[in-house]
């Protein structure tokens, strides 16, 4: 169990210092979410509850920016492809 521990705590510090130098944000905020994961569960196999809910805090920051993002850039993809004389429903039709 400590190796698996060990194992689990190391990767989670691996992927947070690899999360932290991504060129873009999105790529950023999916890596660091999977850091934080990990490391909320190493630190939940400590018994560290100030730990646990600094990566809980961290997971739902990360998923609400994921959110606005996806959010955003289907909006924008919407708005040019209205601006094109095109929309998504009449591109669902045509695809069947």
């Amino acid at each position: 169990m400590d190796l698996w521990r060990e194992i689990v705590g190391w990767a989670g510090s691996a992927l947070l210092i690899v999360s932290l130098l991504q060129p873009t944000i999105s790529r950023l905020r999916w890596l660091n979410l999977g850091a934080s994961s990990l490391l909320m569960g190493y630190n939940l196999m400590l018994g560290s509850a100030p730990m646990v809910a600094l990566n809980i805090t961290l997971i739902a920051i990360n998923c609400w920016y994921l959110f606005v993002y996806t959010r955003s850039a289907r909006a924008a993809r919407l708005r040019a492809a209205t601006a094109d004389g095109h929309s998504e429903a009449s591109d669902r039709q045509t695809s069947r």
